[in-house]
């Protein structure tokens, strides 16, 4: 791979968080529009993707749209250029049933080696067609502590948000069925959960939004670069992952669409709490 050279915007990004990044845990759930061969050719905007994925601990990356399942691992290189020390979990292509075919895209989790570990992935089986691009989750161990937690990242359908969200009390109960130390589940990712897409008051009825749930993100955020203000990408925690969670941010690190059309949504876990 050639030489990359970084402009200064990536220099200041990569100082600016460094010292956040040392001190603390973070996640965060990223929407990388159309990710895919085109936008990988583009090398500032790869470079400044990769620069904010070094900021974080684990990055859910959704929308990897390439057919070929090579953009993610293509990234990973990029992400690993400057000495990072990142590892890479992809899904499948999803959109396993006949209907949702043409709507598939990949999930990745990009997570920093030294800090935390993978135990296990898998894609929910999703037999009764709820989700057009069905859950990716992921067990892991923070290092510093050997906090074990659930990650479940989702992508929803716009025009189906509504009922995909309500599905995720049914992965709820199934996470546990597969995945030992299952008892602290975070779901995150594009719900779609806001705007046009959803009625906020039918949203607050639903099982996932009762408890043992929590909502991190309110409904007033804006994590998308449009005009109007939408809290499309969420976190969402099991009741006795609550205690860890330390704060939310949007991570508003550029202005242009060429990057992405949503904002990472930052998750701050904190020590364990004994």
């Amino acid at each position: 791979m050639k030489k990359r050279h970084y402009n200064i915007i990536h220099i200041v990004l990569l100082l600016t968080f460094t010292a956040l990044h040392a001190q603390s845990f973070k996640i965060a759930t990223f929407n990388i529009q159309n990710f895919g061969k085109s936008k990988l050719a583009k090398t500032d905007v790869v470079d400044t993707l990769a620069t904010i994925v070094r900021q974080f601990d684990i990055v859910a990356v959704q929308e990897i749209s390439d057919i070929s399942n090579r953009t993610a691992p293509a990234f990973l290189k990029v992400v690993n250029a400057v000495g990072a020390h990142y590892k890479l979990s992809c899904s499948e292509r999803t959109g396993r049933q006949p209907d949702d075919v043409k709507s598939a895209e990949q999930y990745a989790f990009y997570y920093d080696s030294r800090t935390v570990s993978l135990t296990k992935a898998a894609l929910y089986p999703d037999v009764h067609d709820d989700f057009q691009r069905e859950p990716y989750i992921a067990s892991f161990t923070r290092k510093a502590d050997s906090l074990t937690f659930i990650l479940c990242t989702i992508h929803t359908a716009p025009k189906q948000a509504m009922k995909e969200i309500a599905a995720l009390a049914k992965v709820a109960k199934w996470i546990p069925t597969h995945f030992k130390n299952a008892q602290r589940i975070i779901f995150c990712g594009d719900f779609n959960a806001s705007c046009s897409y959803v009625s906020l008051e039918a949203l607050h009825e639903l099982a996932i939004h009762k408890s043992p749930y929590y909502w991190i993100v309110p409904d007033n955020a804006d994590t998308n670069l449009a005009k109007n203000a939408c809290a499309y990408d969420r976190f969402v925690v099991t009741e006795n992952f609550r205690s860890y969670v330390g704060g939310w941010d949007v991570y508003r690190a550029y202005k242009s669409k060429r990057v992405s059309d949503h904002w990472p949504v930052v998750l701050n876990i904190e020590q364990r709490i004994k």
